[in-house]
Order: structure tokens, then sequence, then C-alpha cells
């Protein structure tokens, strides 16, 4: 990349100062997309948090009240369940991710719409709540990634919106590493 840019890069992986305790079985195995927003989300929200990623996957990450990384989940992305469920089931066509006029479907494109949305704001309000519980006290929650505005105004729960977050955390993690540049 130096021989391109003429800049040396920062690549996010082992080594890296993060700032996070990461209380995983291999915290080795911690995508770097997730390190980057907790990194972030631990620098900005009051903790516990619970984040969401929407995008491929959709992931969830769980800080404490001390910020430390505990775990989280992933689960299969909605444009891919989407797509799956189009090209497995016969009749139903691939249909545009957008909140639907009503609740209840009058129509296969209308209820494949609302399954996809209120089912991923259920799930979403769901593990929330399933996270507080196990935790044993409310949580700030957050959603990133390019599906977020699809869900997030079908949810009960208040999540907040943060589309910059890896970009937020790409640059705390720059400024902690100055001089550590490859």
């Amino acid at each position: 990349m130096k021989l391109l840019t003429g800049h040396a890069f920062l690549l996010v992986g082992s080594g890296i100062k993060t700032g996070l305790n990461i209380h995983m079985d291999n915290p080795a195995q911690l995508g770097s997309d997730l390190v980057v927003n907790a990194v972030a989300a631990n620098a900005k929200y009051p903790k516990p948090l619970v984040f969401f990623y929407m995008g491929t996957a959709t992931t969830l990450s769980v800080l404490d009240k001390h910020g430390t990384y505990l775990g989280g989940m992933i689960i299969p992305g909605l444009r891919i369940s989407t797509d799956a469920l189009s090209a497995q089931a016969a009749q139903l066509p691939v249909i545009p991710l957008a909140m639907p006029q009503r609740l209840i479907g009058r129509n296969t494109v209308e209820c494949m719409q609302a399954g996809a949305v209120y089912g991923w704001a259920a799930m979403l309000d769901g593990l929330v709540d399933r996270v507080e519980e196990e935790l044993g006290e409310p949580v700030t929650a957050i959603a990133t990634g390019g599906l977020l505005q699809v869900v997030l105004p079908a949810c009960r729960r208040h999540i907040i919106p943060d589309p910059h977050l890896r970009l937020n955390g790409l640059l705390i993690l720059y400024q902690k590493n100055q001089g550590r540049r490859r």
C-alpha cells in the first residue's frame, strides 16, 4: 500500500491497541469489523450496551458496564434471508426491502415485506430484551449497517441509529495507534 499511496497503513488485527478487554474463548477470532464497531460504541455510548450491524450478516455484540466485550451473535442477514426464501420457494419473488404499507399484507410482496421488516424488528427488540435479562440491567441499543434504515422504524425498542459507527471506530483506532503503522 505504501508503494501506491506513499503512506503506511494501519491494519486492524492482532497487536493493535484497541482499549478493549475481549472476554471470548479466542479473542483473535473476533472479526476486525466488530472490533472497530466496539471501539466506537465503547467510546461514544453509555454502557452496558448492545450493538447490531445489519449487513450481509446481522451481528449482535455486547459490552458490559465496564466496556468489556462479552461476545454476541451472528445471524443470517436480512437480504440473504429474503433472497434465500425467494430462491427456495418456487412461487415467491425477489422483493425490494422496504417498509410495507401495513403489518398484515394483502398480496405476496406485501406479506414478504411485512414478514421481513416486522419479523426483523421483533427479533431486534426481543434480543435487546434478552440481553438485558441476562445482564440484569438496562442496555443502550445501537444499530449500524446498510439495512438499519429499513428495520429501525418498525422497532418498538429505542435503538439508536449510527450509520457512521465504523468510521468513528477507525478514526479512534488510528489516533490510538499513531506511529504503529506498517
